[in-house]
């Protein structure tokens, strides 16, 4: 749960001078381990393993911001009994915003993860307690100081896709009757008191939110993350991003809900990318930095962008299969396809090289990869675009 060598690597051979990184999203202690092997951020060996990470980026002239995590409900109780964590003395998971389990959104049955202790059926997470509060938001507190200790320029809140703070925005995890449920305010409380905390310890300009705003269409949300519903999406996402101006954010980023779970790892047939933007009428909304992600091409980025739709856009995909993306894009190059099926190998259980710090830059022999021209993103309906070299 530390960052190693190949983290180095990884990060520092995608450092630009003057670009910003955004880590992989980093568990804040103990309670907030959801998935294998994760880094966390909550203890000093964790942080000297990330200080090697921020040395290296910032020795090529880049910036880097480390992305914090909670993963709530997405957890589950057996995590806990990971050595690491269960002598920890700390809170364990899992835990949300109300014992709401994780089920499918037609068949209402739980649905499984992949735990320590091989596929389990997810079950109830544990509410948190009113009291718990301020403990939590002091587990947010501590992450962002050992941050500074780690060296990294700032902070983002990962505040979106379905993890703890998105299940206390949404109505469907949030059943709560304190002054965290209820009304649009209150389950928008966590988000402020987190993000505020967080400004405290950084200081102006070095925090980040994310949120995932969703919508209803014809009734139904255009995107679920992690079977989270929502009512009300439109009016509580709405006071979400609105509420963010109070705080001096680096910026608010918005993920663009255009992913889906049925993508078959071809980009050239990915019609993700090809779906309009729907987040981007809190550009009205939202006075600071405004940026995006999710489905960009290089081409629909820089048209976001001159549009006035979006500052910025960032690219997670894209940048995993190319080191260099930030100089093919100035000059136009074909960029090298990515291997969904490696995306989430663990770095730690033998997944090592093979599809993270493997991937090659211009110039360098392809070996495995294949490269697709900037243009047929999205567009071709066959391997046609695709060419090895």
């Amino acid at each position: 749960m530390c960052p190693h060598f190949l983290h180095v690597e990884y990060y520092s051979s995608r450092a630009t001078q003057g670009g910003l990184l955004i880590t992989e999203a980093t568990n804040i202690s103990p309670e907030a381990v959801g998935y294998f092997s994760v880094p966390g951020l909550w203890t000093q060996e964790q942080g000297d393993a990330w200080r090697r990470v921020t040395d290296a980026v910032h020795a090529k002239g880049g910036k880097i911001f480390c992305q914090l995590w909670h993963t709530g409900r997405i957890s589950q109780p057996s995590f806990g009994q990971h050595p690491f964590l269960i002598h920890s003395g700390k809170p364990l998971p899992s835990v949300s915003a109300s014992n709401v389990t994780m089920t499918h959104p037609t068949t209402n049955k739980p649905l499984s993860a992949m735990t320590y202790q091989g596929k389990e059926e997810c079950v109830a997470p544990r509410a948190l307690s009113i009291e718990e509060m301020p403990r939590l938001i002091e587990d947010y507190r501590h992450a962002a100081r050992m941050a500074l200790v780690a060296g990294f320029d700032g902070v983002e809140l990962h505040a979106a896709h379905g993890y703890l703070i998105d299940q206390f925005i949404n109505s469907g995890t949030n059943l709560r009757k304190d002054k965290y449920g209820g009304t649009i305010e209150n389950r928008c409380r966590l988000l402020c008191e987190v993000a505020d905390a967080l400004c405290q310890i950084m200081g102006p300009g070095r925090v980040a939110v994310r949120l995932s705003p969703t919508t209803l269409i014809n009734g139904r949300q255009n995107q679920m993350y992690f079977a989270t519903k929502c009512d009300d999406p439109d009016q509580v996402y709405h006071h979400a991003v609105q509420a963010m101006n109070q705080f001096p954010l680096a910026y608010l980023l918005l993920t663009e809900p255009r992913w889906s779970s049925r993508d078959d790892g071809n980009p050239a047939t990915d019609k993700g990318f090809l779906k309009p933007l729907t987040n981007g009428k809190y550009r009205k909304i939202y006075h600071g930095t405004l940026m995006a992600a999710g489905g960009f091409t290089p081409a629909s980025a820089a048209k976001a962008v001159a549009d006035g739709t979006y500052d910025l856009v960032a690219f997670g995909r894209w940048y995993i299969s190319n080191p260099d993306l930030v100089a093919k894009i100035k000059d136009g190059s074909d960029l090298t396809v990515y291997e969904r099926e490696t995306f989430y190998d663990s770095t730690f259980q033998g997944g090592g090289k093979r599809g993270y710090t493997d991937y090659p830059k211009m110039g360098e022999p392809m070996g495995r990869f294949h490269t697709m021209k900037q243009s047929d993103i999205g567009i071709s309906s066959s391997l046609s675009s695709l060419s090895k070299l």
